[in-house]
């Protein structure tokens, strides 16, 4: 069993919910968020209020007495049994794990990816093959971006062994730079759904966040981005928005519906917390859909992104690495002097 069948087993070892659309998820979340904050429940004499807020206090009390498995430990480790909002709010409460990018300053992120590739080749055959690329983001409070990928030309697996015989007879294309800089407002807008001045004063209220976090995938013209919040989310934690804001940005991931958390796992040795989401997306070829789960994998420590897994499966059945697109990223960020400066090595 190759890395990327182990991943896919992996994902599928417990039940899944149903897909949601983007549109289902949008209407829950205004189900969720769009009760007053006044409702008649609360319009009482004080006397009557305080009384309920004090019996809500003892109950809590004595839930925390009778069931110390879901208080942390003294060295601040996540309860195992805690849901995906549960652990969400945890790591939000150690705060951000990055500090603010100053003016001038470019916040740096980098790591490795494998995503599904391929062409056609020498016989007017098509293939898929799985490649491993290096890829760099700076990105800047004024709009300036740069972007540094390079693709290991050999695969690293293949799909099906119908791929592999087929790539035999490839001959590799001559690829262009693999460096990127912009200083558009509009590229930026274009990646990022707003303009930086925008991402700076992002709210950071979860709420009001969640909303702004939902638009701005509805309004991206790239599908695997509008119909994926947590795609959203992983894009706009990639950009120079504030420290409050990633904290934030946890909690309002919090709030979403669907949102499920995973078995702990490792990456590259390191252990992480797993939360995932899945979607309906419209398939790009042929008829009908394909759903997608989104895995972002956090320090347990921290809470900081430091990797993701997408799955894309057309339809329903069971997971199949012959048919599964598994891609999968690793994460390190730090903020850098200027937009070719990178961080020191650990």
């Amino acid at each position: 069993m190759n890395e990327i069948d182990q991943l896919v087993r992996e994902l599928y070892q417990a039940e899944t919910p149903a897909a949601p659309s983007s549109e289902a998820i949008w209407r829950k979340m205004e189900r969720l968020t769009g009760r007053s904050e006044t409702r008649r429940a609360w319009r009482r004499p004080l006397p009557r209020r305080l009384a309920i807020v004090f019996a809500l206090a003892l109950a809590g009390a004595l839930a925390l007495a009778l069931f110390p498995v879901y208080r942390h430990s003294p060295s601040g480790a996540i309860p195992e049994r805690a849901s995906a909002a549960e652990l969400l709010r945890a790591l939000a409460d150690r705060g951000s794990p990055l500090p603010d990018v100053p003016r001038g300053s470019f916040l740096y992120s980098g790591g490795t990816r494998i995503i599904l590739g391929g062409g056609t080749n020498d016989k007017g055959q098509d293939f898929e093959a799985f490649y491993r690329q290096h890829w760099e983001l700076w990105v800047g409070r004024d709009g300036s971006w740069r972007s540094h990928t390079v693709e290991e030309r050999k695969p690293i697996s293949y799909p099906t062994e119908r791929d592999r015989q087929r790539a035999k007879h490839y001959t590799e294309p001559v690829l262009g730079s693999p460096d990127e800089i912009t200083h558009s407002l509009r590229a930026y807008r274009a990646i990022f759904g707003m303009t930086p001045n925008a991402l700076r004063r992002l709210p950071a209220n979860p709420r009001a966040l969640v909303h702004r976090l939902l638009a701005a995938a509805r309004s991206n013209s790239d599908e695997r981005v509008s119909h994926d919040p947590l795609q959203m989310a992983s894009l706009l934690l990639r950009a120079p928005i504030r420290p409050v804001i990633r904290v934030a940005m946890l909690r309002a991931l919090a709030t979403l519906p669907h949102v499920r958390r995973l078995p702990d796992e490792t990456l590259a040795g390191r252990p992480v917390v797993a939360v995932a989401m899945r979607v309906w997306v419209h398939a790009y070829v042929g008829s009908g859909r394909l759903y997608t789960d989104h895995v972002l994998l956090l320090d347990p420590n921290t809470g900081q992104l430091i990797g993701a897994r997408l799955v894309m499966r057309p339809g329903g059945g069971q997971p199949s690495a012959a048919r599964d697109a598994t891609c999968r990223w690793t994460w390190r960020q730090a903020v850098v002097p200027t937009i070719r400066s990178r961080p020191s090595s650990r």
